[in-house]
């Protein structure tokens, strides 16, 4: 991580990456699973950070930068990530359910099976088919009303 402040939030973030990173690495034997609730992570710098599987529910990280950072499998679940940066960030399998993710920049991030129930995307970049996979859109077919509506 790349914050110089030395903060509480700032320490138990750097815990959570360590905790997090040696449980990982260790096939779930050493370390703990990372667990942040309800905390003010606002702005924080958490570029490349290994949070895979990590329960960071009903935080607040508007403006925070998770740039490629690992959150495959993550829980997000009712977090504030207002204008987030997740440029290649993988996020595959994470529960983004209620998350207020407005303005957030979800360019090259890989989204595989992402959950984003309820999610608030007013403003965010990203890709459109990215979008409609995990919108489960399909185009539609000739038997549609949409297709009967724009047929000349």
């Amino acid at each position: 991580m790349h914050s110089g402040d030395d903060t509480p939030t700032t320490r138990a973030s750097s815990c959570l990456h360590q905790s997090t990173t040696a449980w990982l690495r260790g096939g779930g034997d050493t370390g703990q699973r990372g667990e942040l609730l309800r905390l003010n992570m606002r702005d924080m710098d958490l570029r490349g950070a290994a949070l895979a599987n990590a329960n960071i529910r009903e935080c607040d990280l508007t403006g925070a930068d998770l740039s490629g950072a690992d959150l495959r499998g993550s829980s997000l679940v009712s977090s504030v990530m207002v204008g987030v940066n997740f440029t290649n960030a993988l996020i595959d399998f994470a529960d983004m359910t209620d998350t207020d993710l407005r303005g957030a920049n979800f360019t090259g991030a890989s989204l595989n099976g992402a959950d984003m129930w309820r999610a608030n995307l007013k403003g965010a970049v990203i890709d459109p088919i990215v979008l409609h996979t995990l919108l489960d859109c399909r185009e539609p077919d000739e038997t549609s009303a949409y297709f009967a509506l724009t047929k000349s």
